[in-house]
């Protein structure tokens, strides 16, 4: 990994590569259909939930942090293939999402665009609500319940979170957590075409979210597709600055996104309830090799404090 001891004096790109992360959630909606990670959104999705870490004591020491995580350990074989598809992914950002999500922005003001996005958020509830049954956490189940019970009928159909200030706070979680619950490795490191970033585990996870979310069986197929498109593009909106940060400030886009990647489902699968290490990052002398490979946590754990103030994470 490219050594960071020369780039102390611009430690904020620190922040700005995690700010990035809510690009995460566009990955995982646009034109997807299913429910998204919609974890970690720079601009509204300042959940009460964010846990504080404990702070980094120094920056020489994020500094070594960082220097010791070497992306080679990432479980990557088809890396080849990932950037020729990360490619057609900015080409059609570039042409097509782009330039929607700013025409949007333009039309849309801010107070609008967060209360489109708590919508799109509370209808992936059911989901979680599903999921936290399966993973046997009833308080979750019981969370995401209530939210989504009060939040789509007090709340004006999830535009308003007044589940929150009820103190139920979010309790988001997939089908991808639910495989992790029981051990299921990672697999490799995956760039879909227009969904960006996954793991196989969680592609698998993704397709049994979006084959069973509520709306499939109530929508027709031209709503269900409207309905997707229209998540994508405000995820795809509130993505922009982290975004661009990212691609102005990374040597190589394609090792950054990969990384933010990592970061933040680390970040999803340990708010969920996950204790002890995460499979994700595990040494690959202790799993299968289906594992990608990471023997030292505090890298991510460290970076995610340095960052805290910054981009509000699960």
């Amino acid at each position: 990994m490219r050594s960071l001891k020369h780039v102390k004096a611009k430690l904020s790109r620190a922040a700005a590569l995690l700010s990035a992360l809510a690009v995460l959630v566009w990955s995982g909606t646009a034109l997807a259909g299913g429910p998204a990670p919609a974890t970690v959104d720079v601009a509204s999705i300042t959940a009460p939930t964010t846990r504080a870490a404990p702070a980094v004591t120094s920056d020489d020491a994020m500094i070594d942090a960082l220097d010791a995580a070497e992306t080679s350990q990432y479980w990557d074989p088809l890396e080849r293939g990932n950037r020729v598809v990360l490619g057609f992914n900015e080409f059609v950002d570039r042409w097509a999402l782009g330039p929607v999500s700013d025409a949007y922005g333009f039309v849309m003001p801010d107070p609008g665009a967060r209360a489109v996005r708590r919508m799109f958020r509370n209808l992936t509830e059911p989901i979680s609500f599903a999921n936290h049954m399966l993973q046997f956490h009833p308080d979750g189940a019981g969370r995401s319940f209530v939210r989504f019970i009060v939040n789509s009928s007090v709340g004006v159909a999830g535009m308003f979170d007044v589940a929150n200030k009820l103190g139920v706070p979010p309790a988001p979680t997939d089908f991808g957590g639910t495989l992790y619950r029981y051990g299921a490795p990672a697999g490799p490191y995956l760039v879909l075409p227009l969904m960006g970033p996954t793991t196989a585990r969680d592609t698998l996870g993704d397709i049994v979210d979006s084959s069973v979310t509520p709306q499939n069986f109530v929508l027709s197929t031209v709503m269900q597709l409207v309905l997707s498109a229209g998540n994508g593009i405000t995820a795809r909106h509130e993505a922009n600055d982290g975004l661009t940060a990212l691609r102005d400030g990374a040597v190589d886009f394609y090792a950054a996104l990969r990384s933010a990647y990592y970061f933040n489902r680390e970040s999803e699968l340990r708010s969920a309830g996950a204790t002890g290490e995460s499979p994700i990052f595990r040494s690959s002398a202790e799993t299968s090799a289906s594992n990608p490979s990471r023997s030292n946590s505090e890298v991510y754990s460290d970076l995610r404090s340095a960052s805290s103030e910054t981009v509000p994470l699960k």
